[in-house]
């Protein structure tokens, strides 16, 4: 209601369908984050210290953990939906995106390393695979809603 009135009728069909789309897949990616990825990154940081040291968390550090691994993952799994905004207006396509997946990927890899609050290779795998399959989806929804960017010279 508030950016309503600035938007052109054919711009508010955009922002329906993304509002939703976008506080699903935050809920999911936090959901996600939460039942999947944080169970093996704490078991890790709390396997640290090993048999002669016990590691004492705070209740403060261990929300923040939770809370950070959450937010991170939920903005993650926003790919489908600024990727679903970016080919209706035309910006981005299925066959770009098809085109660079090799940079995608070791961009991928790069913010798994990021996002991942620990250094193993196995729990950066987990942050990276659902990027992966997040982009995937995100070829298919650039193909299904994508539209051809038109020229000045064509309007």
């Amino acid at each position: 209601m508030f950016i309503s009135p600035a938007l052109y009728k054919h711009e508010r069909s955009y922002v329906t369908p993304f509002i939703g789309l976008s506080s699903v897949s935050f809920v999911v990616g936090a959901a996600f984050a939460y039942k999947i990825l944080f169970p093996p990154a704490a078991r890790y940081l709390l396997g640290i210290g090993g048999g002669e040291f016990q590691l004492l968390l705070k209740a403060s550090d261990y929300l923040d953990f939770i809370i950070i691994i959450m937010l991170a993952m939920g903005l993650i799994f926003q790919m489908p939906a600024i990727a679903y905004v970016l080919s209706r207006i035309g910006i981005l396509s299925a066959g770009f995106m098809l085109r660079t997946w090799k940079i995608a990927f070791v961009v991928i890899l790069i913010v798994a390393a990021v996002a991942s609050p620990t250094g193993d290779i196995p729990n950066l795998l987990l942050f990276a695979a659902p990027m992966v399959v997040l982009y995937m989806f995100s070829i298919f929804i650039a193909w299904f809603f994508g539209k051809k960017r038109q020229t000045d010279a064509e309007v």
